[in-house]
């Protein structure tokens, strides 16, 4: 097995668009095109409503994620940034900082303030998106670099993908930009949310109106051979252990796909 980190650009999911009879369904990247007989879209989801800064969709897939547990281990030892005040950004965060050698944890409010304005006025529910234990918790690691009050300006790389971050501590009239060096880039600072992400299908598989690519009840999409799980679904089950049932499901679908069998293969049958 081998595994490759790239941006997918265009996919080809038939004959007549991939040129091939057996290998059917063709994946892009600029470094090299994949050919193989099934495709499986593991895209996921990312939390973005608000406009990109300059360089994140330029390294969507490079180093900018906004899937933490999707992409962290591709930073073993590696310097991140995570920008954000949420919940989300911190759960992002403390999960990052255990394979990140230091995670650069930026935030556009005082997140000290907000804790302590927060603590005072719980009844108020000043914030139900942010919470006070995980932001103490993340201060507190040895691998946590925190600049408060500060913007994110840009993402910063070259060919080779995300090189650092451009930030400035507001107010912005009074301090000069910064550059942090890193490979990875997560951004929350939209708040949340849940877009699948698809740009890269191109009306090639069918989707629902709602953004996420439709499914069979064994994750085959509206073309055979191709099969989408996660949260690229759109579901309202945005879990780990789902995706990963979602994986099972569409893995044991391929083998009856591959070997032309009308069931699945199963390992044990009750009796």
């Amino acid at each position: 097995t081998i595994y490759k980190r790239a941006q997918v650009f265009l996919i080809d999911v038939d004959e007549t668009q991939s040129g091939n009879e057996t290998y059917t369904k063709t994946v892009y990247t600029p470094s090299y095109t994949i050919k193989a007989k099934t495709l499986v879209l593991a895209t996921g989801a990312m939390g973005r409503s608000a406009p990109p800064v300059p360089g994140e969709a330029e390294y969507l897939g490079q180093g900018v994620s906004y899937c933490a547990t999707c992409d962290g281990a591709f930073y073993r030892d590696s310097p991140v940034a995570v920008y954000g005040a949420t919940t989300e950004a911190m759960e992002e965060a403390l999960f990052l900082t255990k394979f990140a050698s230091t995670v650069h944890w930026i935030t556009p409010t005082d997140i000290q303030r907000q804790a302590s304005l927060y603590s005072e006025a719980k009844k108020l529910e000043l914030n139900k998106d942010f919470s006070t234990d995980l932001a103490q918790k993340l201060l507190d690691l040895p691998n946590v670099k925190h600049y408060t009050r500060t913007k994110l300006l840009s993402v910063q790389g070259d060919v080779s993908g995300v090189t650092g971050v451009e930030i400035r501590a507001l107010p912005g009239d009074k301090n000069e930009p910064e550059i942090v060096p890193v490979e990875g880039a997560f951004i929350y600072g939209a708040g949340g949310g849940s877009k699948p992400i698809t740009d890269f299908i191109q009306n090639r598989v069918a989707l629902q109106e709602d953004g996420g690519v439709q499914v069979t009840d064994e994750m085959e999409t509206s073309v055979p051979g191709v099969y989408a799980i996660g949260d690229i679904r759109n579901t309202a089950y945005k879990q780990v252990v789902v995706a990963a049932a979602d994986g099972c499901i569409a893995a044991m679908a391929i083998d009856k796909y591959i070997n032309s069998r009308k069931t699945v293969k199963v390992d044990w049958i009750h009796k």
